[in-house]
């Protein structure tokens, strides 16, 4: 069957999707039962609406909790971190996705050098070393001691309630490439991802997963160049029902619940300067900042309690 009557299929003989379709890919707020306090406004004083940037209420938050202040001394953690990158850090983008990747910015006047380096437990790659485990396995007398610290500090948190820890993640980009296409961790990390910010502000964008599903169904059928594809999303995001979330440095987001299951989280590439340098937009593509030299990010994933 071919590609174009596969999605006609899917979406209704006009190529228009369907009620069932549009029922099956809404946005979900609070559908999934959770663990922890309700969300407060002020743990949505930095998560705004797209394109618009209007702030977002509590009943209609996904699942998503900032805390603005939760690290105020970055400098030990920022030094720990970098032994760790030289002596376990790999990057997972494999040459064949760096050259699609440098082929979609093409458009750019000075397209960002395609990077990314990781460290974490999580198998990831043959050749990957495994400092601390993951899951079940994960050591936490192995973790150093300002990651250990900053795993502690996120237990004590008033009103969360958490499991063990089963990842900790390190991710490191340079040249404001930030490029993160939406994504759900894997299921085995468990319900209680931790993105802290080290250095280089962000925008984590979140986008339901079956909304975002469709729009790429829909753009399928137009048989769309990516380049256009990339920089459309760029400037106005994935989907309409799209969800910005301002990392500045020393905040902790918190995602769980929908946020965590039904919907997916990455960065977009950014939109270009007049002088040609890649800038990150919050809520609206109005509202530029950058460009990031470079960013460091820790992600701690822990599990429901009493799993």
């Amino acid at each position: 069957m071919s590609r174009r009557r596969l999605l006609l299929g899917i979406l209704g003989a006009g190529g228009v999707a369907t009620g069932a379709t549009l029922v099956w890919a809404q946005p979900t707020y609070n559908s999934m039962p959770s663990h922890h306090d309700p969300i407060t406004p002020e743990q949505c004083r930095l998560i705004r609406t797209v394109p618009d940037g209007r702030p977002v209420e509590p009943s209609r938050n996904p699942g998503a909790r900032v805390f603005s202040d939760f690290h105020n001394d970055l400098e030990p953690l920022l030094k720990e971190l970098q032994p760790i990158k030289k002596n376990f850090g790999i990057s997972l983008i494999q040459p064949i996705h760096a050259a699609i990747y440098r082929w979609q910015m093409s458009y750019l006047k000075r397209p960002p050098p395609v990077n990314m380096l990781r460290v974490t437990g999580r198998p990831e790659h043959e050749q990957q070393r495994r400092p601390w485990g993951y899951g079940d396995t994960l050591d936490e007398a192995a973790l150093p001691p300002a990651i250990k610290a900053t795993a502690d500090r996120i237990r004590a948190i008033p009103g969360l309630r958490l499991g063990r820890l089963r990842d900790v993640t390190i991710n490191w980009r340079h040249s404001s490439f930030l490029r993160l296409d939406p994504h759900l961790d894997p299921a085995g990390d468990g319900e209680n991802i931790f993105i802290l910010s080290v250095d280089g502000p962000a925008v984590l964008t979140l986008c339901p997963h079956n909304w975002f599903k469709l729009t790429r169904w829909l753009s399928m059928l137009t048989f769309a160049d990516e380049r256009e594809q990339v920089k459309r999303e760029s400037e106005r995001s994935w989907t309409s029902q799209d969800i910005d979330v301002l990392l500045p440095a020393g905040s902790l987001l918190h995602i769980s619940g929908d946020a965590r299951w039904k919907w997916t989280h990455g960065t977009r590439l950014g939109v270009e300067a007049p002088d040609g340098s890649l800038l990150q937009w919050f809520g609206r593509p109005e509202e530029r900042f950058g460009p990031t030299g470079e960013r460091h990010s820790v992600v701690f994933a822990f599990a429901a309690p009493d799993e």
